[in-house]
């Protein structure tokens, strides 16, 4: 009976040897090798896409962004920021100051021509005499446009060559290289024209040369903040809050400056020792140092805040110790025509009495308010070098920025503003956020913005690829015809 028992159990385990075994040995096969097809289809995917972004620049975003047309700011978040607003959503992009995954065929072999093609936002322009309500839906569409989930960005390996130069930012680029989320975004904002812009200037029928562009600023932007007697500023107490030097008296002049954009490509760049030694640095609204120091650097000189940052409590400007160190400047857009008076009645954001109680708190430490006018002489000189209506919104702060540094210093360089080959979707190196528009822009003309400091830039493609740096010359080191 023993034996018998023994026999049926050494048939079983034969069977199960003979049979069973192999069978479950035949499926891990396939379905190993079903795994080693998939990856390599991915992998040659993957190389199909950047062949094909190298072959047609024109619809390179369409490429990269296959999938991720979802992918929107969150408008809830408020976060400081250089390019972006913090708070309400429509003002959410003026934070912004990133990148995207998205790199730019730099075309410097010929002379690049306008476009002829009228832009298609103005077949969405609101007319004059669009009302209150009519505005408030038309921010409704665009917040309806935006806010959807945000997906972890894709990312496209492709050849980081091309035709021989570095993979860089275009400076024709236009509108027409947005996806259709960026594209629509951009019309409406054209369209809404919050701050009432009547442009009258002439847009320009050639390409200017490098050195005309750099007299266009030099000559119309000014860069001046408020000093007491300006317009209202003349009750008393103005003349006590108010910085009594001037902020070129305050600053004195520099031999090298450094403009560190808050973007998230700075990250895992080793710049930190470069940026510290420049003779001053500048930084934008919330963007740290501790904790960054090897790639962004340790030392502030100066600090740009927008209103926003200011005037909310969310923000704690007065109890963040990160606003205490170097000299302080906020800016606070205007209407487009606006006075001073104007302006001081109705401000964007309403920071004068938090600027005021900061000063009663921190009398010793230099906070100059950005005079209006600038912003709009800024747009002025894009506005006019650029073939097709830009957002009629104000210039980031980051722009602003690097105008007042190329006002006090002899050579600026730029880091991360144009992006580099670390380019992502992460806006800002000390927060987990992404979105393309950070890059491209949305509520700021930020493409606009890169594009008029590519065509100034005086560094070369490398710096730009490996670095992010464009260096600017200082106001100070040229002449321009018919100068003061």
């Amino acid at each position: 009976m023993a034996l018998r028992t023994l026999g049926k159990s050494v048939k079983k385990v034969c069977v199960f040897a003979c049979v069973i075994i192999p069978c479950i040995y035949t499926l891990f096969q396939k379905v190993l090798f079903w795994k080693e097809d998939l990856l390599l289809k991915n992998r040659l995917d993957g190389e199909t896409l950047g062949v094909q972004f190298n072959m047609n620049h024109d619809n390179m975003l369409e490429v990269l962004n296959q999938g991720d047309m979802q992918e929107a700011l969150n408008g809830e978040k408020n976060t400081s920021n250089d390019n972006a607003k913090q708070g309400s959503f429509l003002t959410h992009f003026e934070k912004a100051q990133s990148n995207s995954k998205v790199h730019f065929a730099d075309n410097r072999s010929g002379k690049a021509e306008f476009p002829s093609k009228e832009s298609s936002a103005l077949k969405n322009r609101l007319p004059a005499s669009a009302t209150t309500m009519d505005l408030t839906r038309r921010t409704q569409q665009v917040k309806m446009q935006l806010v959807t989930p945000i997906k972890t960005a894709k990312t496209t390996k492709i050849n980081p060559l091309f035709k021989g130069e570095w993979v860089i930012w275009n400076e024709d680029s236009s509108s027409s290289s947005l996806n259709r989320r960026l594209q629509t975004v951009k019309n409406n904002y054209v369209a809404m024209n919050k701050y009432a812009v009547n442009f009258t200037g002439t847009r320009r029928s050639r390409k200017l040369s490098s050195k005309e562009l750099l007299c266009e600023l030099k000559q119309r932007v000014e860069v001046a903040t408020i000093k007491f007697g300006d317009g209202p500023f003349t009750a008393t107490k103005w003349q006590e809050y108010l910085p009594t030097k001037n902020l070129f008296q305050e600053l004195g002049h520099f031999r090298t400056c450094a403009v560190v954009a808050s973007a998230g490509s700075i990250l895992k760049s080793g710049l930190g020792g470069e940026i510290d030694a420049h003779d001053a640095i500048i930084r934008f609204n919330g963007a740290p140092t501790i904790g960054f120091e090897s790639d962004v650097g340790s030392r502030t000189t100066i600090r740009i805040v927008n209103s926003q940052i200011v005037a909310l409590q969310e923000h704690k400007f007065h109890d963040n110790s990160l606003y205490e160190m170097g000299v302080l400047l906020v800016w606070d857009p205007a209407q487009y025509s606006a006075n001073l008076t104007e302006w001081f009645r109705h401000p964007e954001y309403e920071f004068f009495e938090s600027y005021t109680k900061y000063r009663e708190k921190n009398p010793n430490q230099p906070f100059y308010i950005i005079n209006p006018k600038m912003q709009w002489q800024l747009w002025n000189v894009m506005q006019e070098n650029t073939a097709e209506d830009i957002q009629r919104n104000p210039p980031s702060s980051g722009f602003i920025g690097i105008l007042l540094m190329m006002t006090i210093c002899d050579q600026v360089n730029v880091y991360e503003f144009l992006p580099s080959q670390r380019q992502t979707d992460l806006c800002h190196y000390y927060e987990r956020f992404q979105d393309q528009a950070c890059t491209m822009g949305a509520y700021h003309p930020l493409m606009f913005e890169k594009n008029l400091v590519k065509r100034i830039n005086h560094g070369s493609d490398r710096d730009i690829y490996f670095q992010g740096k464009a260096t600017l010359p200082g106001f100070g080191t040229f002449q321009c015809p018919n100068s003061k």
